[in-house]
């Protein structure tokens, strides 16, 4: 029985096989830098996929929404099973000359490479644990399915340098087990979800290069990733890139209450209204003064012309 199908590096110049879900026992199936094309349909039967572990369709040419029968086939990925970290995917043999003498058996394990955490990495040995979906580079469009969420066991899933629109679905805050997300190099818009900052296991997470908008997650794994996860997403504010969430509604602080105004005055409003009463109080003095210094000059006035008066009659006297 069929569980290991790796056609990937090839020119293969088709559509999606289909017919492959036969193959019911199927773990991993990588189809990965050929010429596939066009969009993935189902077959009149249905896909059964119910045991796939991986599934690497990148680098190809597949078209249309993502496929969401396709998607909705991998029961393995809905169920949170408790497997031995320790365990790998292996197949068992008998080497047919030690098998006639001694009966010996000999497990061959299954080798890979797959991109994971943003980078590709080859795996002698796959552990049954991984679960992980590879759709990248490829021309889907559309939105992110949010049935995504329904594959509880994924480990790594990768939608990255697509054509996909919509928003980021709060669902794949489910994926209580994910550890690398990329979503980058599409045209998503939105928000971020918060509720992904729960997914205390993911440690590699790439949003760059969308159209996303708003303030950026915090706590929890978010408070590890890097600008790289969130660049060329003009929108986006908070840490950790420079630009402050000043937009309404995004961190603003929370204006004073009118009770808060009265009991709570500023510097320079303290400033100002010692400046005032200054002013006013230096005012008064000047006029005061002026007043006294006005009326001084008078009597002395007075009292000269008195004088001068005086003397004036004597003169006309003699």
């Amino acid at each position: 029985m069929l569980e290991y199908l790796n056609l990937g590096h090839n020119q293969i110049l088709d559509g999606f096989p289909s017919w492959l879900s036969e193959l019911t026992n199927l773990k991993v199936i990588i189809l990965k830098s050929n010429n596939f094309h066009g969009p993935i349909k189902p077959p009149q039967s249905q896909f059964n996929f119910s045991n796939l572990h991986v599934m690497d369709l990148s680098d190809n040419s597949f078209t249309g929404e993502l496929p969401s029968k396709l998607l909705q086939s991998f029961h393995a990925m809905k169920v949170v099973a408790a497997q031995d970290q320790l365990e790998y995917m292996s197949t068992t043999e008998e080497f047919s000359r030690f098998g006639e003498l001694y009966g010996v058996l000999t497990s061959l394990y299954y080798g890979m490479k797959l991109t994971n955490k943003g980078i590709e990495r080859e795996y002698s040995k796959v552990p049954y644990a991984l679960m992980g979906i590879d759709l990248s580079n490829n021309k889907f469009e559309g939105c992110i399915l949010d049935l995504i969420g329904d594959l509880k066991s994924l480990l790594m899933l990768n939608l990255s340098n697509n054509v996909l629109t919509g928003s980021i679905p709060p669902s794949l805050a489910n994926l209580t087990k994910l550890e690398s997300l990329d979503l980058s190099q599409n045209k998503l818009s939105g928000e971020i979800p918060p509720q992904l900052a729960q997914l205390t296991f993911l440690s590699y997470f790439n949003v760059s290069h969308n159209q996303l908008l708003g303030p950026i997650p915090g706590g929890g794994q978010f408070n590890t990733f890097t600008i790289d996860s969130f660049a060329m997403n003009e929108g986006l504010c908070g840490s950790p890139l420079p630009k402050k969430c000043t937009t309404v509604g995004y961190n603003l602080p929370i204006p004073p209450s009118p009770q808060e105004e009265i009991g709570e005055e500023s510097p320079f409003n303290l400033d100002r209204k010692f400046v005032l009463i200054g002013a006013g109080v230096g005012f008064l003095i000047g006029v005061v003064l002026g007043n006294l210094i006005i009326d001084e000059k008078s009597r002395w006035f007075l009292h000269y012309s008195k004088r001068m008066a005086k003397r004036w009659n004597k003169l006309r006297r003699h």
